[in-house]
């Protein structure tokens, strides 16, 4: 098994509870330099991924709902993997191969 802070624990943890994975909103006391490099560590192990949406809606960091823009504005999102699922030890269903 895939050892995990606990901040990481409970972000996916969190995010396998949504119907749609997306992990955000994020724990509120996770901000700014910290919540970036929990994120980064998230995606460079594959646990999470980003997924680009047609919404131009701007990253907020008071909403947290949106991760970041990309060039074109285009919202993304993130969302735990089928590898962040088993890395809980939870069975994914399927949702991203």
């Amino acid at each position: 098994m895939t050892k995990l802070s606990d901040t990481q624990l409970v972000i996916l943890s969190a995010a396998a509870q949504r119907e749609d994975r997306n992990v955000l909103p994020l724990p509120g006391s996770l901000r700014g330099g910290a919540a970036a490099k929990v994120v980064g560590a998230l995606l460079s192990r594959g646990l999470i991924a980003e997924t680009t949406t047609d919404s131009q809606t701007k990253a907020d960091a008071a909403l947290n709902r949106i991760w970041r823009n990309d060039e074109d504005g285009r919202a993304i999102l993130l969302h735990v993997t089928d590898a962040g699922f088993a890395a809980i030890g939870i069975e994914p269903d399927g949702g991203d191969g």
